[in-house]
């Protein structure tokens, strides 16, 4: 067998390596400073050595142990401390000066046959939503001089580590340790946010390392201990902090807590836990103080409290917003709730935190909830698409070249509501696949699951979620949110004149009914709806679903998996087996299944499903495509409606006008002959139609919510005669509205002059 292809993909995969790392040690050996140098690492080392996660701790000699300087892809906001010893990989690496490869950190066998001490720490996956399968781990040296270790955590290709990677992270340590040494890095140094401090000469290295271990000792805030202890003034700490930060000072000592109701109903334990203090909200835009500026998690959920973007995050000492806030009076809970809703944040903060606790305990882990930034931002995208209304969540990476985007789909329109910091948003992505207990280390094929999750106000939700491999090694996700799905009345999705006749259509004993429209338009909510109707204790009812997304008492209801050969069609065989009286198909996706349907109805069974057609007239047509035969389908089909979802106008900005003559009668020609029958309004001076304008409460959008368009076909004498004698579609359609059915567009137009919508937004959804 000839090798020669496969020896030239190693040639080519091992020469891309070569020009990967030389860039990588041309910027390592370049870097003029520390911060310097951890930005090359950030910005190649993963993608270099193809690895899901690398960390870089330098030793601190005194205390013989690690401390955590470069943590990728970043989900950690403090430093890993790690003894120098056998008990963990990384402390087990720095004792024995040498490279640990771990095939399965989970295997407490093979960590036994390392080193008998050799634990694996489990508790750092769940904080980063993440799994740990292989370990590698190289000793940093200089001249037999321990200054750290670098870790590899999991080959993103899947694959396990080898004898060629152990030696290229060997010879990456070393370079490392070449590299601290030529910039006279001293191991016993951590870079930290104070070090401007020891640059402005107010304090020394040695003077700093008191201060740590004073603030551990005491359990308090090392700037605590550095304006007491060192005599550092609130000024110059302030300032050096807001350098590390690149942003400004606020003393808060200065600030007024008079903020013209901008702390109303405001929780001022989740501020004070938070560490920060809105200062400004004008424009759409919230200026806040914070002892963190980098906490991207806290950051994210005052955005969605405001409903605001944020302008500037200053920062503030702790101490100062600990006195800030102890300034503030706080209404009493029956105030807040009085007197809130002139401040677009007000009551919010009441929501989140009330109790003391970010989430509620079904969804984070109880330990050390202070280091769950990925966790706390995963569940505040999550409540934030149920308190908006959201059908779906998109999460769209886009690799190092800017920040992943976080869209909601509302009212079937999506819109951008934030973004995950790029350095984050693998985290973010194993953290959902976590909970959809799908495999985090899969990211080349497509993925499904549902999660169960209950909000903060105590709602029951799934969600089903879809990962998805993307360009540049990317890989999406996708959630369909099922919050509280319970069947609509359909009373309350139709209007009268279309639910008189579909009533009496549904109630019928046996037959064929078909709800028909595009992906997204409502067929399965209206099918459960008809479903809640009949649904009495004298019929058995059956279902074939792909997924279960609404359930409902008394219903068989079978989950599709095409996968171990359940599909649609072999569902409705076993049900015909199961004395049924109501068999519901969630789609006639092919022949057999369509066959299926009609030999069903035929048989004395009441059948429902749905097609994937533009119009009720078409729906006929295309299942003659499909090979059914013209008399059976002619015998078997009761009626057809198709529907639409259309965006209605927002009720507390929606504009009124008065058309001009010509788009009066633009109006009345489009909709047709029967425009007096099935409208009517005659022109006049006070003849009112509504635009759409845009409002907080919408969004700027000027719609609020959705209503159905809906066109229903009944099939009488002559439509039975055109099916047989395979007729074309408009032959069909006049038909069917000569014997009374109202198309899609005429619906539309009934709902512009009822002021629910406007005509372009009829005219976009008649289109699909």
């Amino acid at each position: 067998m000839d090798d020669t292809p496969r020896a030239d993909k190693d040639v080519a995969e091992n020469s891309g390596f070569d020009r990967r790392l030389k860039l990588l040690i041309s910027a390592i050996y370049s870097a003029a400073s520390p911060n310097e140098m951890k930005t090359a690492l950030r910005g190649h080392i993963l993608d270099v050595y193809d690895v899901e996660m690398a960390s870089i701790f330098l030793v601190e000699a005194a205390r013989m142990q690690l401390v955590s300087w470069v943590l990728l892809p970043g989900q950690f906001l403090s430093k890993i401390r790690v003894p120098v010893d056998k008990t963990s990989i990384v402390g087990y690496c720095a004792a024995t000066r040498s490279v640990v490869l771990i095939n399965d950190a989970y295997d407490q066998e093979e960590l036994r046959r390392v080193d008998p001490e050799l634990r694996f720490d489990s508790s750092w996956d769940r904080k980063a939503g993440s799994r740990t399968r292989q370990v590698l781990a190289a000793p940093i040296l200089f001249q037999h001089s321990l200054m750290g270790v670098i870790e590899f955590i999991n080959q993103r290709s899947g694959r396990d580590f080898s004898a060629i990677d152990s030696q290229r992270i060997a010879d990456l340590a070393e370079t490392l340790g070449i590299a601290f040494r030529n910039l006279q890095q001293l191991p016993q140094r951590v870079p930290t946010r104070y070090d401007v401090l020891v640059k402005n000469d107010l304090i020394t290295h040695k003077e700093l390392d008191r201060a740590f271990a004073i603030a551990n000792q005491n359990k308090e805030d090392v700037e605590q201990v550095l304006l007491r202890d060192f005599c550092i003034s609130k000024k110059d700490l302030g300032n050096a902090l807001a350098t590390f930060y690149n942003t400004l000072y606020e003393d808060l000592s200065l600030a007024s807590v008079d903020g013209d109701g901008l702390y109303d109903g405001l929780n001022i334990d989740y501020l004070r836990k938070n560490r920060m203090v809105p200062l400004i909200f004008e424009g759409g835009k919230v200026v806040l103080a914070a002892a963190d500026p980098d906490d991207q998690a806290s950051l994210y959920e005052i955005q969605q409290v405001f409903r605001a973007d944020l302008a500037e995050v200053r920062l503030a000492l702790p101490c100062d917003i600990d006195a800030f806030l102890q300034r503030l009076q706080v209404p009493a809970p029956s105030a807040v709730q009085q007197g809130s809703a002139a401040q677009p944040g007000a009551g919010m903060l009441e929501k989140i935190e009330s109790d003391g606790g970010a989430l509620p305990e079904e969804n984070v882990e109880k330990e050390d909830p202070e280091q769950l930034p990925i966790v706390t931002l995963v569940s505040r995208i999550i409540e934030d698409a149920c308190r908006q209304n959201a059908s779906d969540i998109h999460i769209e990476p886009y690799g190092t070249l800017h920040d992943a985007e976080v869209r909601f789909r509302i009212d079937g329109q999506c819109r951008n509501v934030c973004s995950v910091p790029r350095n984050q948003i693998r985290s973010v992505v194993a953290r959902l696949k976590t909970l959809a207990d799908l495999d985090i280390a899969e990211r080349r094929r497509p993925q499904d699951g549902k999660i169960a999750y209950r909000t903060a106000g105590g709602q029951d939700i799934a969600l089903r979620i879809a990962t998805i491999p993307t360009a540049d090694g990317n890989e999406d996700v996708v959630m369909r949110v099922l919050a509280d799905l319970n069947p609509l009345p359909l009373q309350e999705i139709m209007p009268e004149q279309v639910l008189r006749r579909f009533e009496a259509l549904v109630l019928r004993p046996r037959g064929l009914i078909l709800v028909v429209g595009p992906a997204g338009s409502g067929k399965i909510t209206t099918l459960h709806s008809v479903l809640n109707l009949i649904n009495t204790p004298e019929k058995k009812i059956w279902t074939a679903e792909d997924p279960v997304e609404i359930t409902q008492h008394r219903l068989r209801q079978v989950q599709v998996n095409p996968g171990t050969g359940l599909t649609f069609a072999e569902a409705m065989r076993a049900f015909l087996r199961a004395d049924p009286d109501v068999i519901m198909v969630g789609e006639m996706r092919d022949q057999e299944t369509a066959r299926m349907g009609i030999e069903a109805s035929l048989s004395g069974c009441l059948v429902l499903s749905t097609l994937r057609t533009n119009s009720a007239a078409e729906s006929i047509t295309s299942l003659i495509d499909m090979g059914m035969d013209p008399f059976s389908l002619a015998d078997a089909l009761q009626g057809v409606l198709a529907q639409r979802l259309v965006s209605t106008l927002c009720r507390d900005c929606r504009q009124a006008y008065h058309p001009d003559r010509s788009e009066y009668e633009y109006l009345k020609n489009l909709f047709g002959n029967r425009f007096e029958e099935g409208v009517n309004p005659s022109y006049s001076d006070r003849l009112v139609l509504y635009r759409p304008l845009g409002c907080e409460k919408c969004n700027d959008t000027g719609y609020q919510g959705r209503a159905g368009l809906y066109e229903l076909l009944v099939k009488d004498e002559e439509l039975r005669r055109l099916i047989i004698e395979r007729a074309a579609v408009e032959r069909i359609r006049q038909a069917a509205e000569a014997a009374g059915m109202t198309t899609l567009l005429q619906e539309g137009i009934r709902m512009v002059f009822a002021g629910r919508t406007d005509l372009n937004e009829v005219m976009r959804v008649c289109r699909q």
